[in-house]
């Protein structure tokens, strides 16, 4: 079925008219868990499908609420409802009281490689994020997918993308919201060129990938608009590169927009991000979060100044910090590592 196939639930043959039913409960199941997220936070119809663009206009988002999707592309609505429904999960996944800040570096360093990628016309669309564990990659890609909805599609590589091309192309159907995935790989890679389009696709874990898998990224850069970014820890991608030398290096020579390396937040990140979170002594901010931005490079960059300024708020209630405060959140944060 190809991706501009519209479905009407009256189409007289019985197993579309079953495909399309399920598709339909499917639909208006995930609108309506929508619904009560959004009502939980109190927002708006508009204020929603501005966070959200994946969800269309406010009037095809009540339309699908009420059932009413004749007419309406099932597959297309289907997989955008069940991107925002996963971006949905993940800030449930979050404390209220940690929201992403998209002014530090590491987001913004991510979105402007990303809008770069969107915008190249030619062969140069790929995207390398380079980063250890906790320097905010999987972030950065939240708040990219929240920025720009449908247009983001998020994966994740597993160990067995590295010697099969099979369960690759699967993954990637799967994150697109293909319901029906065909068992061969050549009708899987058939299926996928025909959906892709020109999302923007973020494969997290990037250094799973193997020889086929580079090949194949090749491939949809070479006949898709589709722009990729690899999500990846420094040391593993290069072994990838070494183990793969002349497909990854027709891809990092040929085919690369920009490569991103992110490390250990900078001070001014981290008062930037305290000054936010939490309530001061006059002066005590500016030496805690020097102090913290050097500790954070050594025990786990953002994860770790997350995990502070968690402590850091119970030691507090609801008052303000002091340094002493502070380091005692900082001792109970690495304990707790």
């Amino acid at each position: 079925m190809g991706k501009g196939t519209r479905l009407r639930i009256s189409v007289s043959h019985t197993s579309t008219n079953k495909y399309g039913a399920m598709q339909t409960n499917e639909l208006i199941s995930l609108a309506q868990q929508i619904r009560e997220w959004q009502t939980q936070r109190g927002l708006s119809d508009s204020e929603l499908c501005r966070k959200f663009t994946g969800l269309g206009s406010t009037k095809t988002f009540n339309r699908i609420l009420e059932g009413d999707v004749e007419e309406l592309d099932l597959e297309r609505w289907q997989m955008q409802y069940g991107q925002v429904w996963n971006l949905i999960l993940e800030l449930r996944s979050r404390d209220q009281n940690e929201p992403i800040y998209d002014d530090l570096f590491h987001i913004t360093a991510f979105r402007l490689a990303a809008k770069a990628a969107m915008e190249e016309k030619g062969n140069n669309r790929l995207v390398i994020i380079e980063g250890p564990s906790g320097s905010g990659k999987t972030t950065a890609a939240r708040c990219l997918a929240a920025r720009y909805g449908r247009k983001i599609v998020l994966s994740e590589a597993d160990e067995t993308w590295r010697t099969s091309l099979n369960a690759m192309l699967g993954g990637l159907l799967r994150a697109l919201g293909v319901q029906e995935i065909p068992t061969s790989a050549d009708e899987r890679k058939t299926k996928l060129l025909a959906t892709l389009g020109d999302t923007c696709l973020i494969i997290d874990e990037a250094h799973h990938l193997g020889l086929p898998a580079l090949n194949m990224v090749k491939t949809l850069l070479n006949q898709t608009g589709v722009k990729i970014v690899f999500l990846c820890i420094p040391t593993l991608f290069r072994r990838l590169e070494s183990l793969a030398y002349e497909e990854a290096r027709q891809l990092t020579k040929n085919r690369l927009a920009e490569r991103v390396r992110l490390g250990a937040p900078s001070a001014k990140d981290v008062e930037s991000f305290l000054s936010r979170r939490l309530k001061w002594v006059p002066g005590a901010m500016e030496p805690c979060a020097a102090k913290l931005a050097d500790l954070a490079a050594a025990h786990g960059f953002w994860n770790f100044v997350n995990l502070v300024a968690r402590a850091a708020m119970a030691e507090a209630k609801n008052g303000p910090l002091s340094e002493e405060l502070f380091a005692s959140a900082v001792q109970k944060a690495q304990s707790s590592r």
